[in-house]
């Protein structure tokens, strides 16, 4: 799968493909991923299953997609790692997988710094892969969890794009091991070329269900991206559904 740049922001057309990933290997992948969650404490699997794969806004397919990721701590929680991939159903095979890092400032006061780096990988299409260095910051009032996400992309489809997203959301207890959850993005870009500005706006609400004596959960969401300016971003699809399980 490969990247373009339109009006600042990245779509993703397929190409011809080679050594595409199919079930078995999104198997291998899986197992793989829960072995590494015995060996390490600090180690969590969460595995989405999408109505379409949402991209800051942007439709990248309208098919259902099953999402799998997984993150840890290493060099006792100095950087987070981790990976995410999506398998399209229609297709039968991963069209991404993304790995990434994390690294907390030790920065004392109630904002949390953290600086990492995201790369986009396409198994078997043409191109390269876009790169994505960031910052993130966060902080919570009154209960409100607020952060900004600032990311500048260095090759690929999003070399030269500068993404910002602004984001809150609060978490409720309704009753016991269920959660009801609002959130908000707000998302600019300022790309190389095309339109810069604020290309969309997703409101979200879901629900969280915490199975009784373990550490595993169910979570059920709604999303909604409200289209900001059509000359940064036409959206396709503004609704769609995600049912989530953290293993």
């Amino acid at each position: 799968m490969a990247a373009a740049n339109k009006g600042g922001v990245i779509e993703r057309k397929p190409k011809k493909r080679e050594n595409t990933m199919t079930v078995k290997k999104f198997i291998a992948l899986t197992s793989a991923a829960l072995a590494a969650v015995a060996l390490t404490a600090s180690a969590q699997v969460a595995v989405d299953v999408t109505s379409a794969y949402v991209f800051r806004g942007g439709t990248i397919n309208d098919e259902v997609n099953i999402q799998p990721g997984f993150d840890t701590e290493i060099l006792g929680g100095a950087v987070s790692v981790g990976t995410w991939a999506n398998f399209n159903t229609d297709s039968s095979q991963f069209d991404e997988i993304d790995y990434f890092f994390g690294i907390p400032l030790p920065l004392d006061g109630p904002v949390g710094v953290e600086i990492g780096y995201t790369e986009y990988a396409y198994p078997g299409a043409e191109g390269d892969a876009d790169r994505e260095p960031y910052l993130s910051l966060g902080t919570e009032i009154e209960g409100i969890e607020l952060g900004l996400l600032v990311a500048y992309g260095i090759d690929g489809a999003i070399d030269k794009t500068l993404y910002l997203g602004l984001s809150a959301g609060t978490s409720v207890d309704v009753a016991e091991n269920i959660s009801l959850g609002l959130g908000a993005e707000l998302g600019y870009v300022d790309p190389d070329e095309g339109e810069s500005g604020f290309s969309h706006l997703t409101l979200s609400v879901g629900t969280d269900i915490g199975i009784p004596e373990t550490d595993h959960s169910i979570s059920i969401g709604i999303s909604y991206v409200v289209e900001m300016d059509d000359d940064v971003l036409e959206v396709d699809e503004d609704v769609f559904a995600t049912i989530g399980f953290t293993l």
